[in-house]
């Protein structure tokens, strides 16, 4: 069994990604305010204006915090405020009212890097990558295993599009289906044209959440809806969904996502090949690392192969997933997806 696991990095080197015409993209960690100041919606300019100002009053003017620094320092002066008081300055309420926009803020940057353009703003309407395409038609097979800690839904409109035979919405998120698999709704609208049989489904694990899950209820019986626009919002208010922000204190074990996290940890160490897209590992996210670090079988790759052009994420990769290596294993690394496609699956599946 293969496992795949999708970064920021897969999503940035999608194929219609040009920021020559137009210039907001997928963002990364490390540039996501600066995707953000590009949104060109009218309709977003006053979320993107605060949001711009809530980090200016947090960092000062010429800050070069990424989303992870701020979600952090936000999450943790609230903590604070409860131990210290409450002062002139920082007031508990407003802090939680900075956080809300700033998730709000990541909708609408995907938003407007991930639908089509329509008369210079954003549409529902996603775009389509041909890298994506090619991997759900030439590379995902059956029973094979995704693991994405991506907010966004371009591997999910991949599979819905052109997962028939491989992908089924129902079973493939890996949820607490409940009696008559009434936990879970809204998944007809993200089948193929001929879903997967349930025991043949590939299954994708969303382990920070996405844009289209809406999941309320008790953690006992989570209730998860499948929304069919992840990124627009209707009439009103905020734009609703679940997802673990890049916080230091992540409750990945909690609600829904706990079982998401069992799952994902039984199919790391169940897979023969492991292949990281886009993803680095990074030493940050101490819960992923521990993750990957303790569930991958001892000696028990086949390969082991890396696309991204980080030298230094292509280490980290290699030390954290040390356990799984043997001397038989075949690590390979790849600098960019297409270059990852372009080899047939069996270059590295021996």
């Amino acid at each position: 069994m293969a496992l795949f696991v999708f970064g920021a990095g897969a999503t940035r080197g999608c194929s219609f990604v040009d920021s020559r015409r137009f210039p907001c993209i997928p963002p990364l960690d490390r540039d996501f305010f600066t995707q953000l100041q590009r949104v060109a919606n009218p309709k977003h300019k006053e979320l993107v204006s605060d949001v711009m100002q809530d980090v200016v009053e947090l960092f000062g003017v010429n800050f070069e915090a990424t989303m992870e620094a701020v979600f952090t320092t936000l999450e943790h002066t609230i903590r604070m405020l409860k131990t210290t008081g409450e002062n002139r300055d920082f007031k508990a309420s407003e802090l939680t009212k900075k956080r809300d926009r700033l998730k709000q803020a990541i909708a609408v940057v995907l938003e407007e890097s991930l639908t089509k353009n329509r008369e210079g703003t954003s549409s529902v309407d996603p775009k389509a990558c041909e890298h994506h395409k090619k991997f759900v038609t030439k590379i995902l097979q059956p029973r094979d295993a995704i693991i994405t800690f991506n907010y966004d839904c371009v591997i999910d409109f991949s599979l819905k599009t052109w997962g028939s035979y491989k992908w089924n919405a129902h079973y493939g998120y890996g949820f607490n289906l409940g009696p008559g698999g009434r936990n879970v709704v809204g998944h007809d609208f993200w089948q193929p044209r001929e879903p997967s049989p349930k025991p043949e489904t590939a299954m994708l694990y969303k382990l920070h959440g996405s844009l289209h899950f809406d999941i309320k209820g008790d953690d006992d019986s989570p209730h998860v809806k499948l929304k069919q626009r992840p990124y627009t919002k209707q009439a009103g208010g905020g734009l609703r969904f679940t997802i673990i922000p890049p916080e230091w204190h992540k409750e990945f074990d909690k609600g829904a996502f706990g079982p998401l996290w069992a799952k994902a940890s039984e199919a790391i160490n169940r897979a023969d090949h492991i292949v990281l897209i886009g993803y680095s590992l990074p030493p940050t996210d101490l819960h992923s690392t521990a993750l990957f670090r303790t569930s991958v079988r001892k000696a028990g790759l086949k390969s082991l192969i890396v696309v991204n052009p980080d030298r230094e994420a292509r280490r980290r990769t290699r030390e954290v997933l040390q356990r799984g290596l043997n001397d038989k294993t075949r690590i390979l690394s790849f600098d960019h997806f297409p270059e990852f496609l372009a080899a047939k699956r069996d270059m590295w599946e021996i």
